[in-house]
């Protein structure tokens, strides 16, 4: 009788695994509000797909740059939806603003910069700021 019992606890427990499915992934491989940061001596890039998120982040950038480095921008807003307010900045070493990109709606924006000798112009920290965004973020600088 006990191994008959044993025998029907076996069985029931790898018919119940075999029956249990995770949530699916993410076919674009991001997770709802919560950000995806990869930051290198090459490349910072900041992924995100929100809904109603609102977020405050910095990072001080890694970058490895030289008078010699050009360095390519790329912001892709996608399913863009709300009447939210969104703003990535690009800072220097003394926290100015080097560049702004305000996120209105669906946009895609390229951008190569050449460095020179003035490390005022070099970016240092990233700032994005976001109150209810509702969409997918891909913000990407890549030193080539």
């Amino acid at each position: 009788m006990r191994s008959l019992l044993l025998k029907i606890t076996y069985i029931s427990t790898f018919i119940l695994l075999i029956n249990c499915v995770g949530p699916p992934e993410p076919e674009d491989g991001l997770i709802d509000n919560l950000p995806s940061i990869i930051n290198t001596s090459n490349v910072f890039s900041f992924s995100l797909r929100g809904d109603k998120y609102d977020f405050n982040e910095s990072y001080d950038l890694s970058f490895l740059l030289d008078s010699n480095s050009i360095l390519s921008t790329t912001l892709i807003i996608n399913e863009f939806s709300g009447s939210d307010t969104t703003s990535i900045f690009v800072n220097n070493s003394l926290d100015s603003t080097l560049y702004w990109y305000l996120v209105l709606g669906n946009s895609v924006y390229t951008q190569t910069d050449t460095m020179y000798g003035d490390l005022l112009n070099y970016p240092d920290k990233i700032n994005v700021v976001g109150t209810q965004f509702n969409g997918v973020i891909d913000f990407q600088i890549i030193n080539q």
